[in-house]
């Protein structure tokens, strides 16, 4: 029963992390596209991000980084806090760390990549580097080490 707790418990976690991850970055690049653009968006605006429209788009667009960062911090603590509770193999703590580490070293060496050789951030590497912070700020690592717990124990039993 303790185990089935922490499922739903981790499960909410992960919903409302996800969700005000997504609410607060699709807001922010509505703001974003306002300012680029010199126009509004006919999208609903929440009050809560009000605050954000006094910034300029150059300061918007580089905080970004620093939102995804933090982003993947959140989905990282999360993440370790919903492998140490739901299983009892130590090594697959380590296991998600080294992901963690593997994917922002990726990440970010797309993105020098592309800006370095191609003189800008907007192309293939980018999308490599969404893509890989998009799984780091999501449950699935933490979805295949729980399911994969099995399996570990099985391989050195036999």
């Amino acid at each position: 029963m303790k185990e089935a707790k922490w499922y739903f418990i981790l499960f909410l976690l992960f919903a409302v992390l996800g969700y005000f991850r997504e609410f607060f970055f699709v807001h922010l690049n509505i703001i974003m596209y306002e300012k680029y653009y010199n126009s509004f968006s006919q999208a609903p605006f929440p009050d809560s991000m009000n605050f954000f429209k006094s910034f300029s788009y150059d300061t918007l667009y580089y905080s970004k980084y620093v939102y995804t960062l933090l982003g993947l911090l959140a989905f990282l603590a999360t993440n370790y806090l919903a492998v140490k509770k739901l299983t009892q193999t130590p090594y697959l703590l380590k296991i998600l760390l080294c992901a963690y580490c593997l994917m922002f070293v990726l990440a970010a060496l797309s993105m020098l990549y592309g800006y370095f050789v191609n003189g800008r951030l907007q192309d293939e590497e980018y999308t490599v580097s969404r893509w890989l912070m998009g799984i780091a700020q999501s449950p699935i690592i933490c979805l295949i080490l729980v399911a994969s717990e099995k399996l570990y124990t099985k391989s050195f039993q036999s």
